[in-house]
């Protein structure tokens, strides 16, 4: 009995061990599996740390594209120069923020505050447009030309003109743009540059309306009519100049007055002016052509230089005569008969005065009997070549009598024959 307990109590401290042994088998083996578990866990978080690792990273790169800059920003403030266009990096949102700003897109605004008021129809231009009235500066826009004087008048005279005009404008300082210009939240499908237009516009519309009207009052009303072209880029220089004062960071792309017109109340009466200074101006060129004609016919092609000069005060005799001898054509041909005339008239002055010297003794002898002689040289010179000499005899105490031959000696005109 005691035999068969002690051989179960051994028996039963056998079997204890084995369990132990088994679950100790059995606790490795699940450690094990643990420690598998776990770091195949550890390995594939890794591989998931590493692959969120390279996704924020790519998703830092991005593209500027050519017809735009951008601008980063860290933290919302600006970070580094504008960025041009191509492939850059950036830290992904809220680090980095990155604003694209297109650079080369024109936005153009009308300006029509200078136009007349138009009925919705006269600006279709189903009606046309006429004055139905005086002019309303409650309703109709204009602008004044230059003060001209008048010829004959005191004072001057302004002109009133009605324009329409178109300004393009693009961005050229993305960082001024984007740093002194309110920019609203931008809708679906709008770039930087259509949601600040709302800003943008009003100011720039001031601006040109300044500029249009410092500029117009120096131009005459025919160069503002013409659409001279130095009219608007005298608008341009002025609007650029008030933009870059504010550093908007805008350029202006194009100014341009569609239309410039004399105010409709007063088409007949400018017609007519306009048609008066033409036909003068045609005149005038005529007078000019004809002046230049006849002044190179007279003395040349360099004649009109010539007497500019000849104008000049204090030239000497020399210097004149040097200036006369570059002259051409007819004035070469008038000058040597004059000066052949010159001296004609010097020879025959010295010709009598050696004759004068020559009768001098005798007329201090006899002065009469030398002035008688002289006399009668004198008619016979001037009758050597008379056809016809008719005498007319004085009578003391009776009247002087004509008397005309009406039939004369008819061998007369044979010998002229």
């Amino acid at each position: 009995m005691a035999d068969h307990h002690h051989s179960q109590k051994c028996c039963s401290s056998g079997s204890s061990g084995q369990d132990e042994r088994i679950l100790d088998e059995q606790l490795d083996a699940a450690g094990q599996s643990l420690r598998r578990a776990l770091k195949m866990s550890f390995s594939i978080l890794k591989a998931i740390i590493v692959v969120l690792l390279v996704v924020f990273a790519c998703s830092g790169i991005f593209q500027v594209q050519q017809d735009e800059k951008a601008i980063l920003l860290q933290f919302g403030e600006i970070k580094g120069p504008v960025l041009d266009p191509g492939i850059k990096f950036a830290f992904p949102e809220p680090i980095n923020e990155i604003i694209r700003i297109p650079v080369k897109r024109e936005l153009s605004i009308p300006i029509d505050s200078f136009w007349y008021f138009e009925s919705p129809q006269e600006k279709l231009r189903k009606v046309k447009s006429t004055a139905t009235g005086p002019l309303n500066p409650l309703k109709d826009g204009y602008c004044l030309t230059r003060n001209d004087s008048l010829e004959g008048m005191a004072g001057t005279d302004y002109n009133i003109v009605h324009s329409a005009w178109t300004v393009t404008y693009k961005i050229k300082s993305p960082k001024d743009f984007f740093e002194h210009v309110y920019i609203r939240d931008r809708q679906p499908g709008e770039d930087m540059l259509e949601a600040a237009a709302d800003t943008l516009n009003p100011l720039i519309r001031s601006l040109a309306s300044n500029a249009i009207v410092r500029t117009m009052v120096k131009y005459t009303i025919d160069e503002a009519v013409k659409n001279d072209a130095k009219i608007a880029g005298d608008v341009k220089r002025i609007l650029q100049d008030k933009l870059d004062q504010v550093q908007c960071g805008i350029k202006i792309g194009d100014v341009r007055a569609s239309r410039i017109v004399w105010p409709r109340q007063v088409d007949e009466a400018f017609q007519a002016s306009s048609k008066a200074r033409q036909e003068s101006e045609r005149i005038r060129v005529e007078a000019s052509s004809y002046k230049g004609m006849l002044l190179t016919d007279t003395g040349g092609s360099g004649a009109e230089y010539i007497l500019e000069q000849l104008k000049q005060p204090g030239l000497s005799l020399e210097e004149q005569d040097e200036w006369v001898g570059k002259l051409s054509g007819q004035v070469q041909s008038e000058i040597s008969e004059a000066r052949l005339y010159r001296t004609k008239v010097v020879e025959e002055a010295k010709a009598n005065a050696e004759y004068l010297q020559k009768i001098l003794p005798e007329y201090r002898k006899n002065p009469e009997l030398v002035l008688q002689k002289i006399y009668q040289d004198a008619i016979e010179q001037v009758l050597a070549g008379v056809d016809e000499k008719i005498f007319m005899q004085t009578r003391e105490g009776l009247p002087d009598e004509i008397r005309l031959m009406l039939n004369r000696d008819p061998n007369i005109k044979k010998e002229k024959k």
